[in-house]
């Protein structure tokens, strides 16, 4: 087994849902190469939205030391304010926020940025409901449960 590279639970203990035992450097260089420069040679944006600001600035945390270029907001308004801008080739979003939700946010990213890849996340088996509907209205977002450990994460990612 590898060395434990970092401990997320020591970076943002009240993130306790992410925790789930050390993050192990050997496990991750089966990981890391997804966090490989676009086709243009610029690290791959990611784009985080949750209500949430821990859990926000945790993935952020944990996504640039991966290699990534991401970014947080913590409500849908204030995302799509600099979408067009950013336009990333990952969303991740939580589902349930106030304001506008996670879905909502979804389609207006795609249609500003079609090819962003978009993840939803949630700890609330309702939402399973709502994703579903998206995807009978031709929206095919991933939902992704909480809890969520980061080399779980890094690996979603790198599925292409």
């Amino acid at each position: 087994m590898g060395t434990t590279a970092t401990n997320w639970s020591s970076i943002k203990a009240e993130a306790y849902f992410f925790i789930d035992g050390s993050f192990d450097s050997k496990a991750a260089d089966n990981v890391i190469n997804i966090a490989t420069p676009a086709s243009d040679g610029k690290k791959r944006k990611v784009l985080i939205v949750d209500d949430e600001q821990v859990i926000a600035d945790t993935l952020v945390e944990i996504l640039n030391d991966s290699g990534f270029q991401a970014t947080a907001f913590y409500d849908g308004a204030t995302a799509l304010e600099h979408i067009r801008e950013l336009c990333p080739d990952t969303l991740i979003s939580d589902v349930i926020m106030p304001g506008m939700n996670g879905i909502e946010i979804a389609k207006a990213v795609k249609k500003f940025c079609p090819a962003t890849r978009i993840f939803l996340f949630s700890g609330q088996a309702t939402t399973v409901d709502l994703v579903e509907r998206a995807k009978k209205e031709g929206h095919p977002f991933e939902l992704l449960a909480k809890p969520l450990h980061p080399e779980d994460l890094l690996k979603k990612l790198g599925q292409e």
